[in-house]
């Protein structure tokens, strides 16, 4: 019976190790994002919040479906600064899902 326990305990702690999500998280995204956008090179009156909507294709690149947004400067802004961009090496087809992130861009 000692065996048997053993022998399950380790199949689910292998099954576990094996599964693990290779896939980013949303913080981790959210990050690159950051980064890839950067400071905007034009001057913005008042902080501007948005809502970028996008998935991730299968070579874990952005595909900027909406920018949720008043001003187009700033929306052609986002949309050339993040569409295909690199974010992640690859993902698998189960992953691929519509992301909503709340931006504020604003003057430094």
């Amino acid at each position: 019976m000692k065996k048997l326990l053993v022998l399950v305990f380790v199949t689910l702690i292998s099954t576990s190790v094996f599964s693990t999500n290779e896939n980013p998280n949303k913080k981790e995204i959210r990050a690159k994002i950051v980064t890839l956008l950067g400071s905007p090179n034009f001057t913005i009156d008042n902080e501007v919040k948005t809502i970028v909507e996008f998935t991730l294709n299968n070579k874990g690149e952005i595909v900027i479906l909406n920018v949720n947004c008043e001003k187009t400067q700033i929306c052609d802004y986002i949309k050339r600064k993040l569409n295909y961009k690199k974010v992640y090496n690859s993902l698998n087809q189960s992953s691929s899902g519509v992301y909503r992130i709340p931006l504020t861009i604003k003057n430094k």
